[in-house]
């Protein structure tokens, strides 16, 4: 590709989803095919699962509920951020204790919102990122 068309080649966020809730999974990867320059690239049941893709693709995000099976998403929180991954992590959980909120905010996380009440956040800040890549 020569120069003038990679420029026509719209770069797109690259989104992770681990839930072990089906219908959050369904619900947020739905949500997210509306938001232009934003794509779901996998979406894992468990926080193995997650770790598994999160090495294999490299997203630029990735969304992780605290509560899944077997490696729960603190447990991969802190391996995004041990493994360097360079990856934007926003926890989406029905945890919404403070206590949660600060251990993951320690350990890295770029975001927390609960499920009930901020799952839109989740969007907005997918548009953002999004509006600055382009």
């Amino acid at each position: 590709m020569s120069a003038t068309s990679d420029s026509l080649v719209e770069k797109k966020l690259r989104v992770l989803i681990a839930d072990d809730t089906a219908n959050i999974r369904e619900s947020l990867s739905a949500l997210i095919s509306h938001i232009r320059g934003v794509e779901v690239v996998g979406m894992a049941e468990t926080g193995t699962q997650a770790l598994e893709l999160l090495r294999a693709l490299k997203p630029d995000i990735a969304t992780l509920d605290i509560r899944m099976p077997g490696v729960n998403g603190i447990k991969v929180l802190e391996t995004i951020r041990r493994e360097d991954l360079n990856t934007t992590v926003i926890i989406l959980t029905g945890l919404d204790e403070a206590e949660y909120r600060r251990r993951c905010f320690d350990i890295g996380a770029d975001y927390f919102f609960h499920k009930a009440t901020e799952f839109e956040k989740v969007m907005d800040v997918l548009k953002e990122r999004a509006g600055k890549l382009n």
